[in-house]
């Protein structure tokens, strides 16, 4: 597995475990204060974000596609999911290839 491989698919875990606890939140449960795998720094080091970019751009891009995850059906369709994950990929590369 490649290192790219590798980040999409940490990407594609954190996307469902978004699309989970984005539902909890939904019914109240307040799952994203406390249920937190924190990809979002493996990712982050693994993609080598220069410091400050996590806190700043990089860091707002990848909470916002994170909650993107709520318009995926997971089960249904794990290939749509799969295509987000490498479009997320793509456009955190895009952040800091502009930085």
């Amino acid at each position: 597995m490649t290192q790219k491989e590798l980040i999409i698919k940490l990407i594609q875990q954190d996307l469902k475990h978004s699309q989970l606890v984005y539902g909890l939140d939904q019914l109240g449960l307040n799952a994203s204060d406390k249920h937190c795998l924190e990809l979002l720094d493996i990712i982050a080091c693994l993609m080598k974000v220069p410091e400050g970019q996590l806190e700043v751009v990089w860091g707002k891009k990848y909470v916002s596609l994170m909650t993107e995850a709520v318009h995926f059906d997971i089960e249904k369709t794990p290939r749509k999911l799969n295509a987000h994950a490498e479009s997320c990929y793509k456009a955190l590369r895009a952040v800091l290839k502009r930085e």
